[in-house]
């Protein structure tokens, strides 16, 4: 997640709530509790920054019965966020046809603008002037390699007018930044900003 520090605002993607659930239905069996760890983890940024508004940037909901299979807790502490801050969700590919919105409050949106800041799910290919897109749904992360062994570390990646955000859920992987999905949607110069235990590592995106 990020944070604007001008209008206040947490901006995160691809929370993915209910993965486990949907993923078991289908056979694999995983603990079910990424929606909890994931609810923490928004509930600490929170406390941290103090936020008067987030905007989700799509697939905050893994499927379309993601809001129904939830129990009445995780229900009620979503509730709670989003009846005390203003709480925006971006439609995205996962959740388009989502049912049960009233359940967990907030806006939704196909996209969002305010000022000149833009906020949909996927990365646009056409420059806007003098306008900045935010979006999320690749899930970049990145490898780096520690005494000949690789690691992959969840990043951003920033350019003068976009910034393509980390998957913010528990239980959500990542594309690695060096795959032909983003060698084709990335046409100029950008950064990566790393996401380590400790620190932010910031280095030179080479499509």
């Amino acid at each position: 997640a990020l944070f604007i520090r001008e209008t206040k605002t947490i901006v995160l993607s691809d929370i993915h709530f209910g993965k486990s659930t949907s993923l078991n239905k289908n056979g694999n069996q995983i603990p079910p509790y990424d929606i909890k760890e994931t609810i923490e983890k928004l509930k600490k940024i929170i406390c941290y920054y103090k936020p008067i508004k987030i905007i989700s940037l799509g697939d905050s909901f893994h499927d379309k019965f993601s809001i129904l299979n939830m129990g009445n807790d995780d229900l009620t502490e979503i509730k709670n966020i989003t009846n005390n801050i203003k709480f925006l969700w971006i439609t995205g590919n996962h959740d388009e046809k989502i049912i049960g919105k009233e359940k967990v409050g907030g806006k939704f949106y196909e996209s969002f603008h305010q000022d000149n800041f833009y906020f949909r799910h996927i990365k646009t290919h056409s420059k806007i002037l003098k306008k900045f897109e935010f979006s999320g749904h690749f899930h970049p992360k990145v490898s780096i390699k520690i005494n000949n062994s690789r690691y992959y570390y969840k990043c951003f990646l920033v350019s003068e007018n976009f910034c393509i955000l980390p998957s913010f859920g528990h239980y959500t992987g990542g594309l690695d930044v060096n795959s032909n999905a983003f060698k084709k949607i990335i046409t100029e110069k950008a950064d990566l900003l790393i996401l380590g235990k400790n620190k932010i590592l910031q280095k030179k995106y080479l499509s």
